[in-house]
């Protein structure tokens, strides 16, 4: 095969000219790297992060040839006008990714139920309500993709501390799972990366923690990094993840198997 050949093969696997993607949380972290991802293959990408990461998004939008739109991913007011907008410019959706984090490690007895319901908020309810709004422009479409990120400590714990995060995470999981066989019909595919220990803008590798997912003995290559993980959600979001849905991907250097 000549590379002409090569390189149309491997654009027919992965490419993504004329899709259009939302990534929220895209301005720092696993967010971004997989919206350098999207973009790469050939998408017209949207970062949605909230207001004060905005500058950084606008900053990533612009080498990426991006747009960058600031959203309340709590806000059901907010989310539905981010799906209008992009409802009226573009017509379509075909590729969502909540990436959207709260990081968070305290102890149960040390938070309170107002710190609990926001972490919920943040890294499920948002997934909830983006959901909604992309399905019904996917529908347009005639089809989609959507990839949660989630982590490994929503199948097993890693860390003391991460119950209100680990919970959320665990939610998640299983709103995946329904929303694969809830829209199956509608051509649209619903799957969850889980994360291990990626270091990342708002992770880092020297705050003080217990538990196994400590251990980095326990993980090849130590920590991971977000690019680690945009390789997978490409996978899922282009043609050659067709056929893919429903599941919960571990990006993880195999620590759970350890």
């Amino acid at each position: 095969m000549s590379r002409a050949t090569d390189a149309a093969a491997l654009a027919a696997m992965f490419g993504l000219v004329g899709r259009v993607a939302l990534v929220t949380g895209g301005a720092v972290g696993m967010g971004r790297a997989s919206a350098v991802a999207l973009a790469a293959a050939g998408a017209t990408v949207i970062l949605a992060d909230e207001e004060e990461r905005l500058p950084r998004g606008r900053e990533i939008a612009a080498e990426l040839g991006a747009e960058a739109i600031a959203v309340d991913v709590t806000s059901e007011a907010s989310v539905a006008a981010l799906f209008s907008d992009i409802g009226d410019r573009h017509g379509r959706l075909d590729i969502l990714v909540n990436a959207v984090v709260l990081n968070h490690n305290r102890s149960t007895l040390e938070i309170d139920a107002a710190e609990w319901d926001h972490v919920q908020a943040v890294n499920l309810r948002s997934a909830f309500l983006a959901t909604k709004g992309a399905v019904r422009l996917m529908r347009r479409a005639g089809g989609g993709r959507i990839v949660n990120m989630t982590t490994i400590g929503s199948r097993h714990p890693v860390l003391h501390g991460n119950g209100a995060y680990s919970a959320s995470r665990a939610g998640l999981n299983q709103f995946t799972l329904n929303c694969a066989l809830d829209f199956a019909a509608d051509n649209i595919t619903a799957n969850a990366i889980l994360p291990g220990a990626i270091i990342t803008e708002t992770v880092a590798a020297n705050v003080p923690r217990s538990g196994p997912g400590t251990d980095r003995a326990r993980m090849l290559h130590g920590y991971g990094t977000p690019e680690d993980v945009a390789g997978a959600v490409l996978l899922l979001a282009g043609p050659a993840g067709r056929y893919i849905s429903g599941q919960m991907i571990a990006v993880d250097g195999g620590f759970l198997i350890s």
